[in-house]
């Protein structure tokens, strides 16, 4: 059964207002957790994740941040005692690695992520739970390829910042090969 303009101006209606909200409920807890700006969250996920001992630029890249905004960012985190700066291995960049009371700042806001969102799914069944998984994994492939598409035409001239930047990796499935961001970035076409 093929959607009517108006079914599908509805849906797109709905999913932006639940995008919105979802969103700003899980900034303010994770936000809440890093209490150092709307960056601080994303940043400690990200290193906490997948990016520890990652270089400022790539730091940068993730985040979707000016490499000036990221050494600010990287001076509040280390002046908070959550980060040191190190020598990378080429020797010309500064690597970030976690502290650990850093590590523990990270894994309290990957908590507050996952209750916040866990607090969005509460009224859905198992079933249903499972369908919109399916369906949200679509949804993420469709988004990632496009922004790849976007990437290599230039089309966008600011930095995007990564789709992964506060995700939980395990709850992802990514080692397992379930993450459908990460699948569509490395195959390029969502198999």
């Amino acid at each position: 059964m093929t959607q009517s303009r108006s079914s599908h101006q509805h849906t797109a209606n709905v999913l932006g207002a639940l995008s919105l909200v979802v969103a700003d409920r899980m900034n303010s807890a994770v936000e809440a957790v890093a209490s150092l700006g709307p960056s601080t969250p994303a940043a400690l996920a990200a290193l906490h994740e997948f990016l520890d001992g990652g270089t400022v630029t790539q730091l940068s890249s993730v985040l979707g941040l000016s490499h000036s905004g990221t050494v600010r960012l990287v001076d509040r985190l280390t002046a908070e005692g959550l980060v040191e700066r190190g020598g990378a291995d080429d020797g010309r960049a500064v690597s970030v690695v976690l502290t650990p009371r850093g590590r523990d700042a990270a894994a309290r806001v990957l908590q507050a992520r996952e209750q916040s969102l866990a607090g969005a799914l509460a009224a859905l069944s198992l079933d249903e739970l499972e369908s919109l998984a399916t369906t949200l994994d679509r949804m993420l492939t469709t988004v990632t390829l496009a922004r790849a598409e976007e990437r290599s035409a230039r089309t966008n001239g600011r930095p995007q910042p990564w789709l992964c930047r506060l995700c939980d990796f395990a709850a992802c499935g990514r080692s397992e090969g379930d993450c459908p961001v990460n699948n569509a970035a490395t195959t390029g076409d969502g198999s």
